[in-house]
């Protein structure tokens, strides 16, 4: 039987482990950033579900000798994320790569490594530039960030600023005092601690002279405290960082990951797989990848809406 490690094409396989290494020495190239802001989860199912149960409200005074007042959780709301798959791949004849001494193929499977790069970046960047799109309502009917979240006890909730301004003391002032009244589905206060924030390329700079740990305010001649470092009861800022992927003016404030419900599912890795046509000889190789992303929840995450 004729087998293809019998055929003349046999130094094609060999180099495919090399194809391999660039392409995923080029995918590792720069650290990712949406781990950072999303909690990256596992999954070995077709779907992930999550569904959200509120607590108690608050203890009642009773008179001697009455009865315990039993409260029970309400239902909150769901949501399913469904695992899209996500796939490029490139093809380069017998030929070329016999001309080319695998010089060609290399650049090809470092550029394939950074599109995969760059779309596990851009999908969940997406989740925030589309923050404030009322097309993209979350499991409580309205965006990620709204000034009228519906609480499941009654009532609303606000995780953005109610007008636009670029990153500044009052803005930033704004938000943490919302952000530190804001409380659960049964009215308890909550006190998240926000840690990070998230600006656009254009206010890196801001964000360094609003949050490098200078002791005085940048935004004003007086020797007046920076108030970000004197918090009563409640750290905050202990990170800021710049996303690239941000297509949007809008700034973010964010609790620690694992305080927060914006969730990455991961079904399976990016990988790459390669064959040799039989007809042609031509080399392919393709990468492959299946994840979902979103959120259920929009505490712990605030916005500063862009002028």
């Amino acid at each position: 039987m004729l087998i293809r490690s019998s055929l003349p094409d046999l130094y094609l396989q060999s180099a495919l482990p090399a194809i391999d290494e660039v392409v995923m020495t080029k995918y590792a190239q720069y650290p990712e950033q949406f781990s950072r802001v999303f909690r990256v989860l596992k999954s070995n199912r077709s779907i992930e579900q999550t569904t959200e149960v509120t607590g108690f409200g608050d203890f009642a005074q009773v008179p001697e000798n009455d009865s315990t007042i039993y409260d029970q959780p309400l239902p909150g709301f769901n949501r399913t994320y469904v695992h899209a798959q996500y796939s490029l791949g490139f093809k380069v004849s017998k030929v070329a790569f016999d001309d080319d001494q695998f010089e060609v193929v290399r650049k090809l499977a470092g550029e394939l490594g950074r599109s995969a790069k760059e779309t596990r970046e851009i999908i969940p960047a997406n989740i925030f530039n589309q923050g404030r799109n009322v097309l993209y309502p979350g499991p409580d009917g309205v965006p990620l960030f709204s000034t009228a979240h519906p609480l499941i006890g009654g009532g609303t909730q606000t995780n953005m600023l109610s007008y636009s301004s670029d990153p500044d003391v009052t803005s930033l002032q704004l938000a943490l005092t919302d952000m530190r009244t804001t409380v659960d589905h049964r009215g308890k206060k909550l006190r998240i601690p926000p840690k990070t924030l998230i600006v656009p390329p254009k206010f890196e700079f801001v964000a360094s002279e609003l949050l490098a740990g200078a002791d005085w305010r940048p935004d004003t001649a007086d020797r007046t405290i920076n108030a970000f470092r004197e918090r009563n009861g409640m750290p905050s800022f202990q990170d800021r960082m710049v996303w690239e992927y941000l297509t949007t003016t809008d700034c973010f404030i964010e609790a620690a990951v694992e305080d927060t419900e914006l969730r990455f599912y991961n079904r399976e890795p990016f990988n790459t797989v390669h064959d040799i046509d039989f007809d042609s000889r031509a080399i392919k190789t393709a990468g492959w990848m299946r994840f979902s992303v979103g959120w259920n929840s929009f505490y712990g995450i605030y916005c500063i809406p862009g002028l």
